[in-house]
């Protein structure tokens, strides 16, 4: 049941809404939250109701342990909760993938056949790791069970984030339960926030996204032209596709009430590696630096001073290395694979070098250079994450960095005999109704990727004037005509 699904849309989301609101004025607060648990386990074990059972087990696991470590205070059952944590995701996610190259590595061929990933893994497991760190800091209380089971469980932010804090949302499951809730006062503002997110994925995504499949299947075959249009036609996709994913969340959160947190902030406008994970799946890099990156920084800083390290030394220890560990592993999060790692890794280096030329106090460079150099790297890492295999990858990239195999269109031809260029020796080809659909996509594509308002930003203080209305009638009508080809979130795979 996709958020672009017709059953989503016009059964699921209606009854939900429904149900919610009415049981609040009707019931109370408790109520309302019990119901919203109740439709969100619905939404999630309609995608595989077995693996409900692997949800509510680790709903219940994770708060009887995070009650013990509030009651005990005890390290080691911090401890014992995120091993289990990872072992869980580590048997769904990365069993295959370890026990592969184990293989591979003492010179065996090992494969226990393939296993069905639990949709949301990822993202309800490191959820509920963040849940038992808080705890054991004193920043969350697990008292409350059903405010608990409501912040696992909420069906707008359950399959693929953002990744929210428990502290987040407490506060507001608190004032609902109070009676002191937004209610519906949010319910416009969502809907123009959910629109959005469901004409970036329906209209913009889905139609780039068949240009970039194609030509990923294909990739030995590409010329450099190709290659550039496959690199910056999947960037495309996968921006608009989880952006609008995110958009559609925070603006199912407005209309139950809720606040989430946004996931995305215009990122193909940063014109360096530190701005772009400033504004790229926001929450992500939130977790990961909070309880990854600070912890190990913070460790390797303490010891880099005791050692009293030159200052090469020091950014090294202290901060390309908990960096580069970071993203290697924020890439394996994403999948069982080492195309993944190489995504974290292109990242990770990039970032490196951002932080080494800040640190050098070398000239700022121009903001048009520096978008182009931050656009290019991602756009690179963006290769790995889409690329089925390292070499698949690495044969794209080729392509795009060899100018030798340019093949130009033909109507060029005409042009370079009439001025005399000398292009003779290029090979054209005929510009057919395909080629013409994916440049213009392209060309439509860039500017809005960064003019395109983030409503998800600015949502409680959206002014609603006939200009907003039509425009969003307009992306409503588009996107709902479009419907008949649904295709799953980039995002739900992991």
């Amino acid at each position: 049941m996709l958020f672009s699904s017709r059953e989503f849309l016009f059964v699921f989301l209606p009854i939900a809404l429904l149900l919610y609101h009415g049981a609040r004025h009707l019931a109370g607060g408790k109520a309302a939250l019990l119901i919203l648990s109740v439709t969100s386990l619905f939404f999630y074990g309609w995608w595989n109701p077995p693996y409900l059972l692997l949800l509510l087990g680790s709903i219940a696991g994770n708060l009887l342990l995070a009650r013990a470590i509030k009651k005990k205070g005890s390290g080691w059952l911090l401890t014992v909760g995120v091993a289990a944590n990872l072992a869980v995701i580590g048997y769904f996610k990365y069993r295959n993938f370890f026990i592969e190259n184990i293989g591979y590595l003492v010179g065996e061929s090992w494969d226990l056949g393939p296993i069905f990933v639990p949709l949301a893994i990822s993202f309800f497991t490191f959820q509920q790791i963040a849940f038992l760190c808080d705890v054991a800091d004193g920043k969350a209380d697990p008292k409350d069970g059903l405010g608990f089971v409501t912040f696992v469980a909420l069906f707008p932010q359950l399959i693929a984030g953002p990744i929210v804090l428990y502290r987040e949302m407490t506060l507001q499951f608190d004032a609902v339960e109070k009676g002191e809730g937004k209610g519906c006062t949010l319910v416009a503002a969502g809907l123009v926030v959910f629109v959005l997110g469901l004409f970036k994925k329906v209209v913009l995504a889905d139609s780039i996204g068949p240009y970039a499949d194609a030509a990923f299947v294909s990739v030995d075959t590409l010329t450099f032209l190709e290659a550039w249009a496959a690199a910056l036609a999947y960037s495309f996709q996968l921006y608009f596709d989880f952006s609008g994913y995110s958009d559609m969340a925070v603006g199912l959160g407005l209309m139950l009430g809720f606040s989430l947190p946004i996931n995305f902030d215009t990122p193909f406008r940063a014109v360096s590696m530190i701005d772009f994970w400033k504004r790229w799946h926001i929450t992500m890099t939130r977790f990961f630096m909070m309880y990854l990156f600070s912890p190990i920084a913070l460790a390797l800083t303490r010891f880099s001073m005791e050692r009293r390290l030159a200052a090469t030394g020091e950014f090294v220890l202290a901060v390309a290395l908990p960096i580069i560990v970071t993203f290697l592993l924020s890439g394996l999060w994403h999948g069982a694979a080492w195309t993944y790692v190489a995504f974290g890794g292109v990242n990770a280096v990039g970032l490196v070098a951002n932080h080494a030329w800040k640190k050098g106090k070398l000239p700022r460079l121009p903001r048009l250079l520096g978008w182009v150099l931050t656009m290019l790297t991602v756009v690179v890492s963006f290769v790995f994450f889409r690329a089925e295999t390292l070499a698949d990858a690495g044969h794209l990239l080729a392509l795009m960095a060899n100018p030798a195999t340019i093949v130009m269109p033909n109507w060029l031809s005409g042009i370079a005999d009439t001025v005399g260029l000398p292009w003779h020796t290029l090979r054209f080809f005929a510009t057919g109704s395909y080629t013409i659909r994916l440049a213009a996509w392209l060309a439509v594509l860039l500017p809005l990727s960064l003019l395109i308002p983030n409503l998800s930003k600015n949502a409680l203080s959206l002014r609603f004037g006939w200009g907003t209305a039509f425009a969003i009638a307009g992306m409503a009508w588009l996107s709902l005509s479009l419907l008949d080809r649904p295709q799953a979130f980039i995002y739900f795979q992991f």
